[in-house]
């Protein structure tokens, strides 16, 4: 390191540097950077800049140090051993899962708390050393991919055995950095809208003059981390562009525990960063809990509540990202409980938060609003037109998973009938007001929300979501209305989704394969258990309805091989309700359970497919209609 030959005071200021760290103090009094210069490279850098590089070499060289005591620890198999040792492990861990597994409700009912990896066991610590280790197996996930022959089983024990980290990168040049950006803010800033384009953009220019890019943003882990992270997510987005997105990930995460040491509106913008790159990758920390973790710190720091309430006097911009961080987390948190069973952290009627304004966001800036917001329905729609209506319908599905599925107390039937009445009128209601569809970015869209079938797929699935408990309730047979608005609407799901992903460059997450496959199988059991379904039914609109969510599910699984069990299962059932309805034409009996185990074709795989179905933690939902489907669930060989 050459060494530092002077300070960088004010300019016109005749005053001595003292050379104070990290700061002189005339530039501290004058609220100014202190910078020193390299005398070869003329790079102004912060007076601490050595101090903050040894620390961080520190901490690095600790963190290998761990994992080289992992890998010494844990038993590395020769190549040639390497086989038997995989089968072994498989083996041992199906004999273990043997008696969770034993019937179908109880395996599905048993799930894994995420759905994109491993997660520690130490989830709750409040501290910010703790949760910065709670974020980074995702680093730790983050590894090429084993060969596809392994079973489940044996890439997940290989996977945490064996796998390295990925390296840090550099920052993207600007011309791909912008294209990157570019495919965030088009695609998920409009579903998640809690940062603020105009201040990424700004930092993002500083990558014009790349020599000069860390010293211009003061080495400040702020806009580092966030620049770092929605690359990494466009890269995701964007695979083609040949940046790794599992890389950019791990550079964010040099610069997370400067950020969420401070309870404030940037640690609560981190974690949903993280949570938006879980979503859509098949590896990282669950984002049910990452979402959770940032509606925590929103509670906390008073974001669920009214700001005249509170009295706020922060300026425009931090009000509105305030909010907009708020129901980003809250509809976030949302959409995973609901795909995971799980009860909603902070209810409804707990919230009196308003909505953010509905205004571009070129019009907001710290320094006011400029121009009206949105007010009518007949005035042009905004991006936050779309993602408040976003938000609404988000919110009224969590109510629907709290009403219907969360209360065990509510067995009074003509009440629940009333409720399922009200919310229905409320789902009337957001579907009769939705704005028109949003233009897709030049290129097509790559997230579901920019397409023109968002609002109508949301509509369906909360269809399903209200009226799934009475086609499945066994003691109280679904009226023939109901199960044909539950068949006619997860029809139209299963086109939907293969209209939006056959041969489109939409990209994939966990949701939309918890959406399709539970509408898929909604239409199959419709099938099955109504007789007016079948009659309504032609043999070809059957065969279309199912070849169409089967290509999507085989798209999904070449994408991510935790998919794979879903496609496998969906397959055998549906070649099933094929012979059944042509056994049906022909007047034959229908048979009460499209797979049994007196039946010759019992597939060998089954019991394989559903524990990795369990495994990956989404299969809540499901639970009931394949417990109607299958009978006498095995346990694995």
């Amino acid at each position: 390191m050459p060494e530092v030959i002077k300070s960088r005071p004010a300019r016109g200021s005749a005053q001595r540097c003292d050379e104070q760290i990290p700061s002189c103090s005339n530039c501290r009094r004058s609220g100014l950077g202190c910078f020193v210069e390299d005398p070869i490279t003329k790079r102004h850098q912060p007076r601490n800049y050595l101090e903050t590089l040894e620390q961080r070499v520190v901490l690095l060289e600790e963190q290998l140090k761990e994992a080289r005591a992992r890998a010494t620890n844990e038993p590395s198999p020769s190549s040639n051993s390497q086989p038997s040792s995989i089968s072994d492990g498989a083996s041992a861990t199906a004999t273990d899962e043997r008696f969770e597994l034993d019937d179908l409700s109880s395996m599905i009912g048993t799930l894994s708390l995420n759905a994109a990896g491993a997660e520690p066991s130490y989830l709750g610590a409040s501290s910010a050393f703790a949760f910065a280790r709670f974020m980074k197996p995702s680093i730790r996930q983050a590894v090429e991919s084993l060969p596809p022959e392994l079973s489940s089983i044996s890439r997940s024990q290989v996977h945490c055995d064996t796998s390295y980290p990925p390296e840090p990168c550099p920052l993207p040049d600007y011309q791909t950095a912008v294209k990157l950006s570019n495919a965030y803010f088009q695609n998920i800033h409009p579903q998640y809208p809690f940062l603020h384009e105009p201040t990424f953009r700004l930092w993002e220019t500083v990558l014009e003059n790349p020599f000069e890019a860390m010293s211009s943003l003061g080495y400040d882990p702020v806009p580092l981390y966030f620049l770092n992270m929605v690359y990494a997510i466009g890269a995701l987005l964007k695979p083609a562009l040949g940046y790794s997105a599992e890389q950019l990930y791990v550079s964010a995460m040099l610069y997370i525990d400067e950020i969420i040491c401070n309870d404030n509106l940037e640690c609560i913008q981190a974690i949903l960063c993280s949570a938006v790159y879980s979503l859509r990758s098949s590896k990282g920390t669950s984002h049910w809990k990452l979402g959770g973790q940032a509606l925590r710190h929103c509670v906390n720091l008073g974001y669920h509540r009214n700001q005249k309430r509170l009295r706020s006097t922060l300026n425009p911009l931090q009000k509105e990202l305030q909010k907009r961080a708020f129901w980003s987390a809250y509809t976030m948190e949302c959409s995973a409980a609901v795909m995971l069973g799980r009860p909603l952290s902070l209810h409804y009627q707990e919230i009196d938060a308003e909505f953010p304004l509905d205004i571009k966001e070129s019009q907001l800036s710290s320094t006011g609003i400029y121009g009206n917001p949105r007010s009518s329905s007949t005035d042009p729609p905004t991006m936050m037109t779309h993602a408040i209506h976003g938000f609404r319908i988000r919110a009224l599905i969590g109510r629907i998973q709290t009403t219907l599925y969360s209360d065990s107390t509510l067995r009074d039937a003509t009440i629940r009938q009333a409720l399922v009445e009200h919310l229905s009128d409320e789902l009337e209601v957001w579907y009769n007001t939705r704005p028109p569809p949003m233009i897709p970015p030049d290129g097509g869209a790559l997230a579901f929300f920019v397409s023109a079938d968002w609002y109508e797929a949301n509509y369906n699935y909360a269809i399903l979501q209200l009226f799934r408990p009475q086609i499945t309730d066994t003691n109280n047979m679904a009226s023939n209305e109901i199960f044909l608005k539950c068949l006619y609407t997860s029809k139209q799901t299963c086109h939907i989704f293969r209209r939006q992903y056959f041969g489109k460059p939409m990209s994939y997450t966990w949701s939309a394969l918890h959406e399709l496959f539970l509408a898929g199988l909604t239409y199959l059991y419709c099938l099955w258990m109504s007789p007016a379904a079948r009659e309504v039914s032609r043999h070809d609109e059957i065969s279309n309805t199912c070849t169409d969510c089967t290509m999507v599910l085989v798209i999904l699984a070449e994408r991510w091989p935790e998919a794979a069990p879903f496609r496998n299962i969906f397959e055998v059932l549906a070649n099933r309700t094929m012979t059944m309805m042509t056994d049906s034409l022909q007047g034959k009996e229908v048979m009460p359970v499209a797979i049994g185990r007196k039946q010759e074709t019992y597939p060998e795989g089954l019991s394989q497919w559903m524990a990795g179905m369990s495994d990956t933690g989404i299969t809540t939902g499901v639970d009931w209609l394949l417990s109607e489907l299958i009978d006498e669930f095995p346990a694995p060989e």
